[in-house]
Formats: structure tokens, C-alpha cells, sequence
């Protein structure tokens, strides 16, 4: 039996859109089923008009349906299509500037290694390869989880990361062993996977 009105059902569908936006741009993979499951309720309560919840309190918000109400259904259908199309524009944009602003800090680091390794310094070369590495470190783990849209269906992306991992594990032993020369060749080879993904 319906128990669900105009505005319950209209407002179920822009939540649902709201979780959908979530899911596909915003959270890791963990949060996804979740938020799509949501979702995927709310769109069927509203399409049915019928909510178990209201169900088991007793309420009943279904009412014949007016002119107003026409009106008001339009509104929302307006309402979400504005909110399906901006949404996802400005949820691409933000998550690629975000993507963006983590891959600058690992990038910075690798130049002041990089840098570092050409002037020659032992020291500060090992000093600057940890801030490069824990950059690195951070920036994989975020995004080994997370994929915003600008690499979410880019395969060459996990391959990059790979390469970039193994040049700054490769300089590392290098370095350790006081071969700066050497360890900044093997870091060399990081930048043209460090320029692709920049140029997302």
C-alpha cells in the first residue's frame, strides 16, 4: 500500500542522487556498495511510493494528487537534472584539482632529491630521498584506494605508479651505497611518468 507523498518521494530522489554523486566521486571503494545500495532503496521507494518504515510507524503520507502538486513534481525534476549536471562537473573538477594538489607535493619532493643528488651531498641527498619517499608513500596509499575520475578508468595509471616506485626503490640503493650519481639517473627516469600524470 502507497504510503509515501509528492514531496517524500521527490526528496528520496534528490538523497539518491546525492549518494550516487558520493560514490562515484568522493569515497573509496569500500564506501561505494553502501552508498549505491542506499541509493538504489530510495530510488525504489520512490518509484513505488511505499516506505517500510513509515509502514511499521504508522504513517501515511500518500494524498491525491493536485494540480500543485504537478507543479511541484516538475520543479524537482528540474531541480535534479540541475543537480545530476553540476554536481558531477563540480565533483570532477574538485577531485582533480585534489589529485592534482598531492601529486604537486610528491612532485616537489622529487625535485629537491633530485636536486640534491646533482649537487652531490650525501647527507642531504638521504635527507631529501625520505621526504620524496614518504610523499610517495602517502600519495600511493590514497590513491590505491581512491579514484577520483580523472584516473579512474585510466589504465596506464597503476603502470606509472609501478614505474615511479621502482626508479625511487632502485636510487634508494644507490644512494645508500654512495653511488649519488647513479642514484640521480635512476631518479631521472621518474619524470616523464611524473609529467603524464601531471598532464591529466
Amino acid at each position: 500500500m502507497k504510503n509515501l507523498g509528492t514531496m517524500d518521494r521527490l526528496l528520496r530522489v534528490i538523497l539518491a542522487e546525492i549518494c550516487i554523486l558520493v560514490a562515484f566521486f568522493w569515497v573509496t571503494t569500500e564506501w561505494q556498495i553502501p552508498l549505491y545500495l542506499i541509493a538504489g532503496v530510495m530510488l525504489l521507494q520512490a518509484a513505488t511510493a511505499t516506505c517500510s518504515i513509515y509502514k511499521l510507524l504508522g504513517w501515511n503520507r500518500c494524498e491525491i494528487v493536485r494540480r500543485k502538486d504537478k507543479n511541484l513534481m516538475t520543479a524537482f525534476v528540474v531541480v535534479a537534472l540541475l543537480l545530476a549536471a553540476a554536481g558531477s562537473y563540480a565533483s570532477a573538477v574538485l577531485t582533480k584539482s585534489i589529485f592534482l594538489e598531492d601529486l604537486g607535493i610528491v612532485n616537489e619532493s622529487y625535485n629537491q632529491a633530485l636536486h640534491s643528488l646533482d649537487l652531490g651531498g650525501r647527507d642531504n641527498a638521504t635527507m631529501h630521498y625520505g621526504e620524496l619517499e614518504s610523499a610517495f608513500a602517502a600519495f600511493s596509499k590514497k590513491y590505491s584506494k581512491y579514484k577520483p575520475l580523472t584516473i579512474k578508468f585510466d589504465g596506464n595509471f597503476t603502470i606509472e605508479m609501478n614505474n615511479i616506485s621502482a626508479a625511487i626503490s632502485q636510487s634508494k640503493e644507490d644512494i645508500l651505497q654512495g653511488n649519488l650519481t647513479r642514484g640521480w639517473e635512476e631518479l631521472k627516469k621518474v619524470e616523464p611518468d611524473m609529467q603524464k600524470m601531471q598532464d591529466r
